[in-house]
Protein backbone atom coordinates (compact mmCIF):
# COMPACT_ATOMS: atom_id res chain seq x y z
CA UNK A 1 0.00 0.00 0.00
CA UNK A 2 1.33 3.48 -0.91
CA UNK A 3 0.46 6.85 0.28
CA UNK A 4 1.12 9.71 -2.05
CA UNK A 5 1.36 12.17 0.74
CA UNK A 6 4.08 10.98 2.22
CA UNK A 7 6.59 12.14 -0.79
CA UNK A 8 8.34 14.81 1.01
CA UNK A 9 9.97 17.57 -0.95
CA UNK A 10 12.07 16.95 -3.99
CA UNK A 11 15.64 17.75 -4.33
CA UNK A 12 15.16 20.65 -6.63
CA UNK A 13 12.66 22.18 -3.94
CA UNK A 14 15.51 22.16 -1.43
CA UNK A 15 17.99 23.19 -3.35
CA UNK A 16 15.73 26.40 -4.01
CA UNK A 17 14.43 26.86 -0.73
CA UNK A 18 18.81 26.61 0.15
CA UNK A 19 19.30 29.19 -2.47
CA UNK A 20 16.57 31.60 -0.91
CA UNK A 21 18.11 31.30 2.64
CA UNK A 22 21.56 32.19 1.48
CA UNK A 23 20.38 35.05 -0.23
CA UNK A 24 18.35 36.15 3.20
CA UNK A 25 21.75 35.55 4.89
CA UNK A 26 24.05 37.28 3.34
CA UNK A 27 21.95 40.55 2.71
CA UNK A 28 21.25 40.19 6.44
CA UNK A 29 25.58 40.34 6.90
CA UNK A 30 25.76 43.09 4.32
CA UNK A 31 23.37 45.01 6.80
CA UNK A 32 25.75 44.29 9.68
CA UNK A 33 29.05 45.48 7.69
CA UNK A 34 27.15 48.80 7.18
CA UNK A 35 26.19 48.99 10.99
CA UNK A 36 29.28 48.47 12.08
CA UNK A 37 30.27 51.13 9.82
CA UNK A 38 27.86 53.54 10.41
CA UNK A 39 28.67 53.08 14.50
CA UNK A 40 32.13 53.83 13.85
CA UNK A 41 31.22 57.01 12.23
CA UNK A 42 29.36 58.00 15.09
CA UNK A 43 31.99 57.95 17.55
CA UNK A 44 34.54 59.83 15.49
CA UNK A 45 32.07 62.45 15.49
CA UNK A 46 31.39 62.29 18.81
CA UNK A 47 34.74 62.23 19.90
CA UNK A 48 35.23 65.38 17.21
CA UNK A 49 32.92 67.82 18.82
CA UNK A 50 33.77 66.89 21.92
CA UNK A 51 37.63 67.91 21.72
CA UNK A 52 36.58 70.92 19.31
CA UNK A 53 33.73 71.98 21.92
CA UNK A 54 36.35 71.45 24.89
CA UNK A 55 39.51 73.29 23.29
CA UNK A 56 36.53 76.06 22.71
CA UNK A 57 35.11 76.19 26.14
CA UNK A 58 39.14 76.72 27.32
CA UNK A 59 39.32 79.49 24.99
CA UNK A 60 36.14 81.29 26.26
CA UNK A 61 37.03 80.54 29.74
CA UNK A 62 40.71 82.13 29.59
CA UNK A 63 40.77 85.73 30.89
CA UNK A 64 40.72 88.49 28.20
CA UNK A 65 43.70 90.55 29.19
CA UNK A 66 46.34 89.43 31.71
CA UNK A 67 46.60 93.10 32.13
CA UNK A 68 43.55 95.06 32.43
CA UNK A 69 45.16 98.74 32.77
CA UNK A 70 47.17 98.71 30.09
CA UNK A 71 44.85 96.74 27.95
CA UNK A 72 47.79 93.55 27.16
CA UNK A 73 45.84 90.65 25.33
CA UNK A 74 45.85 87.62 26.86
CA UNK A 75 48.23 85.24 24.83
CA UNK A 76 46.51 82.51 23.97
CA UNK A 77 43.82 84.85 22.36
CA UNK A 78 46.16 86.73 20.06
CA UNK A 79 44.69 86.85 16.20
CA UNK A 80 46.38 83.69 14.48
CA UNK A 81 45.84 80.25 13.34
CA UNK A 82 44.96 78.32 10.95
CA UNK A 83 41.97 75.47 10.44
CA UNK A 84 43.64 73.64 7.36
CA UNK A 85 46.76 73.56 8.69
CA UNK A 86 48.34 72.57 11.52
CA UNK A 87 50.31 76.04 13.23
CA UNK A 88 52.28 76.07 16.01
CA UNK A 89 50.52 77.12 18.83
CA UNK A 90 46.82 77.27 17.61
CA UNK A 91 46.71 73.11 17.47
CA UNK A 92 46.37 70.18 20.17
CA UNK A 93 47.12 67.00 19.17
CA UNK A 94 44.84 63.91 20.26
CA UNK A 95 44.45 60.29 20.90
CA UNK A 96 41.32 58.52 20.44
CA UNK A 97 40.06 58.49 24.15
CA UNK A 98 40.70 61.90 24.17
CA UNK A 99 44.01 62.53 25.61
CA UNK A 100 46.76 65.19 24.81
CA UNK A 101 49.67 63.44 23.18
CA UNK A 102 52.24 64.51 20.34
CA UNK A 103 51.17 64.65 16.55
CA UNK A 104 53.56 61.27 16.29
CA UNK A 105 50.44 59.83 18.34
CA UNK A 106 47.77 61.60 17.04
CA UNK A 107 44.60 60.57 16.35
CA UNK A 108 42.85 64.00 16.22
CA UNK A 109 44.23 67.37 15.34
CA UNK A 110 42.03 70.46 17.06
CA UNK A 111 43.29 73.79 15.36
CA UNK A 112 41.89 77.07 16.04
CA UNK A 113 42.06 80.36 14.63
CA UNK A 114 41.45 83.58 15.95
CA UNK A 115 40.30 86.79 14.43
CA UNK A 116 39.90 90.22 15.49
CA UNK A 117 36.34 91.34 14.46
CA UNK A 118 35.36 94.55 14.13
CA UNK A 119 32.62 96.15 16.38
CA UNK A 120 30.67 99.08 16.60
CA UNK A 121 30.18 99.33 20.57
CA UNK A 122 33.04 99.99 22.59
CA UNK A 123 33.97 96.36 22.75
CA UNK A 124 37.28 94.59 21.86
CA UNK A 125 35.97 91.58 19.73
CA UNK A 126 36.99 87.96 18.81
CA UNK A 127 35.87 85.29 16.22
CA UNK A 128 37.13 82.04 17.24
CA UNK A 129 37.07 78.73 15.29
CA UNK A 130 37.38 75.56 16.23
CA UNK A 131 37.89 72.62 14.05
CA UNK A 132 38.77 69.13 15.16
CA UNK A 133 39.77 66.64 12.03
CA UNK A 134 41.13 63.25 11.95
CA UNK A 135 45.29 63.22 12.09
CA UNK A 136 47.45 62.45 9.62
CA UNK A 137 48.03 59.15 11.20
CA UNK A 138 44.71 57.80 10.80
CA UNK A 139 45.02 55.65 7.86
CA UNK A 140 41.68 54.26 8.00
CA UNK A 141 40.27 55.11 4.08
CA UNK A 142 36.68 56.99 5.58
CA UNK A 143 39.36 58.93 8.76
CA UNK A 144 38.62 62.39 6.71
CA UNK A 145 34.54 61.78 7.60
CA UNK A 146 34.38 63.02 11.21
CA UNK A 147 35.11 66.30 11.41
CA UNK A 148 33.62 69.06 14.15
CA UNK A 149 33.29 72.98 13.66
CA UNK A 150 31.99 75.28 15.80
CA UNK A 151 32.70 79.47 15.44
CA UNK A 152 32.12 81.60 18.66
CA UNK A 153 32.30 85.59 19.50
CA UNK A 154 34.53 86.38 22.45
CA UNK A 155 34.00 89.81 23.46
CA UNK A 156 36.00 92.97 26.51
CA UNK A 157 34.53 96.03 27.53
CA UNK A 158 36.63 98.43 26.56
CA UNK A 159 34.90 101.76 27.18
Amino acid sequence: MSKTGDRGFTLVEVMISILILTVGLLSLAQLMVHATNANMLSGRLTSSSTMARDQLERLKAAPFYTDIESRTRNPILQPGGDLDAPEAGYVQYYTADGIQTNAGNAQYEVRWRINDAPSQMPLEMLRIEVRCVPSAGMSHPSAIIGEARFVTYRTANIG
